[in-house]
């Protein structure tokens, strides 16, 4: 990969902002955010870059992977089933970039399902995490519905179009795994779904 100076100079911030935090030995809470919120920041710009890089090769063994690659979607069953490789960003986190490039992601690997479904839907979310104990209501789900409105799977996320419910759990690997169905088929799913280890 051809490095270009907007990557270079995305890389010299993220350098120089690396280093700052390890020369100090007494961080504040406020530091710490500050410097959390500029590495996604900088993490979403490198990884815009190297998607850009991605279009313009020549050969598929010569595209950088990432963890966009890893974002998947398939219909089973009048079931689209969506995996984010990284778990939902939390409430306290939002002023970060992951809310758009999960949307983003999300959006461009639903888009051969356009027009899906045109009646109401149930998202089922499942959202894994290598913590213990942790709240589910803490996780910011919006980029999900979004990212469906975006590339026209879903209609609308209004209360007449869509519902949803959110679970989590403990994984050693952290991850989002989402459902979207027609919501006359809740029920069934539920059954189903509980039954499974």
């Amino acid at each position: 990969m051809i490095i270009n100076e907007k990557l270079k100079k995305e890389l010299n911030t993220l350098e120089k902002s690396i280093n700052s935090i390890l020369q100090n030995s007494s961080l504040t809470d406020f530091q710490i955010e500050n410097f959390l919120r500029n590495l996604e920041k900088t993490r979403y710009n490198i990884l815009a870059e190297i998607k850009l890089y991605n279009k313009d090769v020549e050969f598929e063994y010569e595209k950088i992977k990432t963890i966009d690659n890893e974002y998947k979607a398939e219909l089973k069953d009048d079931i689209l089933k969506i995996y984010v490789p990284e778990v939902m960003p939390s409430y306290k986190n939002l002023k970060t970039h992951t809310y758009k490039r999960i949307l983003l992601n999300i959006a461009e690997i639903t888009k051969d399902f356009a027009g899906l479904f045109n009646k109401e839907v149930f998202i089922y979310i499942k959202v894994f995490d290598k913590i213990l104990g942790w709240d589910i209501d803490n996780k910011f789900i919006k980029p999900i519905a979004d990212a469906l409105i975006l590339s026209n799977v879903i209609k609308d996320d209004n209360m007449t179009k869509m519902f949803y419910c959110a679970r989590g759990e403990y994984s050693e690997i952290p991850h989002t795994e989402i459902y979207v169905f027609d919501s006359k088929n809740v029920n069934e799913f539920l059954e189903n779904y509980s039954t499974k280890k």
